[in-house]
């Protein structure tokens, strides 16, 4: 029995039979159900009306359902404002149509949407598992690390937050991307399912867009396929084009930006932020009636600019905070092991038991996380440029610049860290399976 499992454990995944990859994904449905329960139960999600949901999701639901609009009526986020570019319109349309089949509960709609975006993720870590050269005892290590992270399996089970939908979406854009056939050149159906992960992404989070227009510059410099390229572009460009124009109807401009980057941007970059931030979320600054105009605001979109030129003035007037400011978010991002972001003052980092589990994985993901990079710019660094593995370290590289730059310019918490956790499994997945590629190679 024991030798049975050590040699399981020392095969690599991409030779193990097909029977054992179905009791994989057993597995992961077990853990879906599993994660929803445990949420269902902590937030006593059944029986809670859609319109209950955080994070602007649950009043633009209850104003589509009531109005037919994709509009937040005056005063619900700013008095005299109403709000439409705010949220992207993939989740609460979503969360609708699934209300509309399974009824107006927070529980089944949970179930329902947990089971979609995991099947995503599912079928990234069972393709990453077929393809992987790495011995499956590294394999399901590094997986089942992420797996198991309080943090991140929170964000994975939620509902109404863009990390819930984003995390499932990008795992399984970074196992199309690096696990497959290895350099060979990829097929336009390959094309076709990566273009359609990016288009489901720039619908999900505004802070996508300059990477999914990356995507395709740094698939060219790897396969250097015309079609596959062209493929890609048509396809996010018509995401980008269908974005705006749905700004254009119920925004009254045609615009991919949402109306709420200046607001962020604001409460990130103002005479608040430094005795707030980190430890706090800067969403207190609304609730303590601190961010807010000298003069009544005409629309979302003066809204958004008045608030935009506000942190500008913050910004050039207050150089050295704004760069003490960067530096904490960049910590928050790139170094930070406690909770952050706590809804309030004066809550304490370790006072909650899921604070305190949270912490070892967070210490084990800084170690990976900082190995990824490393060995990532050591790739690029020594070259050759072309090779396969600097090019892969490229995409790791720039998919943490564009997706933290945001976050380091507006604010980041724990829960915008999520999404780069399995990305950096996989990559690190990756560099061990072409060691062994390469290996095997020379003989």
């Amino acid at each position: 029995m024991i030798g049975a499992l050590k040699k399981f454990l020392a095969t690599p995944s991409g030779d193990l039979p097909r029977s054992a990859r179905r009791w994989i994904g057993v597995g992961l449905l077990l853990y879906t159900l599993l994660g929803v329960a445990a949420m269902d139960r902590w937030q006593h999600r059944s029986g809670q009306s859609l319109g209950q949901l955080g994070f602007g999701y649950g009043v633009l639901i209850d104003a589509i359902r009531t109005t037919g609009e994709f509009r937040v009526a005056e005063g619900v986020h700013y008095p005299g404002v109403a709000f439409s570019a705010h949220r992207l319109p993939l989740i609460p349309y979503f969360l609708l149509g699934l209300g509309r089949v399974l009824g107006d509960d927070v529980g089944r709609v949970a179930l329902a949407k947990c089971l979609a975006f995991n099947a995503l993720l599912a079928f990234a870590l069972l393709r990453v598992l077929r393809c992987a050269r790495a011995p499956t005892w590294v394999a399901l290590g590094l997986l089942g690390f992420v797996l198991t992270m309080p943090r991140w399996g929170l964000n994975v089970f939620e509902v109404g937050l863009e990390e819930a939908y984003n995390i499932p979406a990008l795992a399984l854009l970074f196992s199309l991307l690096w696990f497959g056939d290895g350099p060979a050149r990829p097929g336009l159906r390959w094309a076709l399912t990566v273009g359609l992960v990016l288009v489901l992404l720039l619908f999900l989070k505004s802070s996508m867009v300059y990477w999914c227009l990356a995507v395709p510059v740094l698939v060219w410099l790897r396969h250097r396929d015309l079609r596959v390229t062209g493929l890609l572009l048509v396809l996010v460009m018509a995401g980008l084009l269908g974005l705006a124009g749905f700004n254009r109807v119920h925004a009254g401009r045609f615009t991919i930006s949402s109306s709420w980057e200046g607001w962020n941007l604001y409460k990130g970059n103002s005479g608040f932020s430094a005795a707030l931030y980190p430890p706090y979320s800067l969403d207190l600054l609304d609730y303590e009636g601190k961010v807010s105009a000298d003069r009544p605001l005409k629309d979302e979109w003066d809204h958004s600019a008045y608030f935009t030129a506000r942190a500008k003035e913050y910004i050039m007037a207050h150089p050295g905070v704004f760069l003490e400011l960067v530096v904490r978010k960049a910590w928050i991002f790139y170094g930070e092991v406690r909770a952050s972001g706590l809804a309030q003052r004066g809550e304490s980092r370790y006072g909650k038991p899921m604070y305190l589990a949270q912490i070892p994985w967070m210490v084990g993901f800084r170690v990976l996380l900082w190995a990824a990079i490393l060995l990532a710019l050591r790739t690029v660094w020594r070259g050759p440029w072309r090779s396969d593995a600097a090019l892969v370290a490229l995409t790791y590289l720039m998919f943490l610049v564009l997706y933290s730059g945001f976050h380091v310019v507006g604010f980041a918490y724990e829960r915008h860290v999520m999404p780069v956790v399995m990305p950096t499994a996989l990559y690190l997945l990756w560099r061990w399976s072409e060691n062994a590629r390469v290996a095997a190679l020379k003989g």
